[in-house]
């Protein structure tokens, strides 16, 4: 990987009018590939590169929270949340087929109990940035680490009945028997978010189709009693989501989709 501190002297050289050689304030060149802009990317919100040397200057950084959505756009507007903490990546970057061009890729991080991102770049650099944590905007969860094997295992069970779940033959009893009676399933469009309460409301999605995972899952550490994970599904060319379940049954379930609602 290329380091930081190599990145941040990509900058364009240019000559002053007195014939000194300074730094441009120009756009940087765009990086090479997926693993130097992660890396671009982490160093900037830990203050150790520039925003606008990982961001597009119409870049957009979403943050789905259960009862909000925040929304920056630009490096500038960026720079307001990414100097409040670091990234801490947990698990597997997912890689996302995407056009010619372009990467797409979703990651994971210890921040908020366990949240995911998608990410979409265009010429080496990030124009989207959309993340979903699972707690209120007020809330204040840990940061988290992976679940043991035990935790693993409980989570295989779920997810089995989850995916069993949905698909055109889903039933309204089927439904019951993965999501709690007050459970919620959010979609985060690039535009709208669309909220589905309890397995009546949930079935009206669920019979759409059953989704097909991209890589592997995440799974969280949970309080006592709870699970937490996350996975990259095919459903609008790369749809990532995060889950909690207390006593094996999903109360959450709130994805990020890259499309518009």
């Amino acid at each position: 990987m290329l380091s930081i501190g190599r990145a941040i002297m990509r900058r364009a050289l240019v000559f002053s009018s007195a014939g000194l050689l300074v730094l441009s304030a120009a756009p940087v060149s765009a990086t090479d590939s997926v693993d130097e802009l992660v890396e671009l990317n982490v160093g900037a919100w830990a203050g150790e590169a520039e925003l606008n040397e990982v961001y597009a200057p119409d870049g957009v950084h979403t943050a789905t929270f259960y009862d909000r959505t925040n929304e920056y756009t630009g490096p500038e507007e960026i720079a307001s949340v990414a100097g409040r903490g670091s990234i801490e990546p947990l698990g597997p970057r997912i890689e996302i087929p995407s056009a010619e061009g372009e990467w797409r890729w979703a990651s994971f991080a210890s921040l908020g109990g366990g949240m995911a991102c998608l990410f979409h770049a265009v010429d080496g650099q990030i124009t989207r940035h959309d993340c979903v944590l699972p707690e209120p905007s007020n809330g204040s969860r840990p940061r988290v680490g992976l679940a043991d094997v035990a935790a693993s295992s409980e989570i295989d069970v779920a997810v089995e009945r989850l995916y069993g779940s949905w698909g055109p033959e889903t039933s309204l009893e089927l439904l019951a028997e993965v999501y709690a009676p007050d459970a919620v399933h959010t979609a985060r469009y690039l535009d709208i978010t669309r909220s589905y309460t309890g397995p009546e409301e949930i079935l009206a999605v669920a019979s759409h189709g059953s989704p097909g995972v991209i890589g592997e899952r995440v799974d969280f550490e949970a309080p006592e009693g709870e699970l937490a994970w996350a996975d990259v599904s095919d459903v609008a060319g790369g749809t990532v989501c995060i889950y909690r379940a207390v006593d094996g049954m999903i109360t959450r379930h709130d994805c990020v989709l890259p499309i518009a609602g």
